[in-house]
């Protein structure tokens, strides 16, 4: 769990300061001109957006369950993952984990034709991975507090 929780911690990082960076041109409107510096740190957004979540979602919230000897068949979907660690307390909201998927599907599309989309979609993705570092916080204070051996507090 360390090993996941320091490349999280990485990827969280990297993310928050590409988000603090990104604030002098949000949110976007229609008209906004999307530059090379804010392409660059979108880019950067994004990258750390899917590293965090995925990283999130294959090693660090699965072995929540194993740690808190809440086992559940292997076949089990994530959906089913994701309500029990939301009835434990480890995450607030399955849906919200759920929406983080919705919002970088969004981003993955293109909108040359339309700005007002495109505007829309980047903003809702602002939005979304300043959600998922904050889920990434409350996830690690989770783990600290029910789990202290894991992260070397004891």
């Amino acid at each position: 769990m360390r090993i996941y929780l320091a490349e999280c911690a990485v990827h969280a990082e990297v993310l928050a300061e590409g988000l603090v960076d990104s604030r002098e041109w949000m949110p976007l409107s229609s008209v906004s001109m999307v530059d090379k510096k804010l392409l660059r740190i979108l880019d950067q957004i994004a990258y750390r957006f899917t590293k965090l979540q995925d990283t999130m979602g294959e090693k660090v919230l699965p072995l929540i369950l194993v740690l808190a000897q809440e086992p559940l068949p292997e076949n089990v979907t994530f959906a089913e993952k994701l309500n029990r660690l939301e009835r434990i307390g480890a995450i607030p909201s399955a849906e919200q984990w759920k929406s983080f998927r919705i919002v970088r599907n969004a981003l993955a599309h293109d909108y040359p034709d339309d700005p007002e989309l495109k505007s829309s979609a980047i903003n809702r993705f602002i939005e979304g991975a300043t959600h998922l570092s904050g889920l990434y916080r409350d996830v690690n204070e989770y783990i600290t507090i029910h789990f202290p051996a894991v992260v070397g507090l004891e």
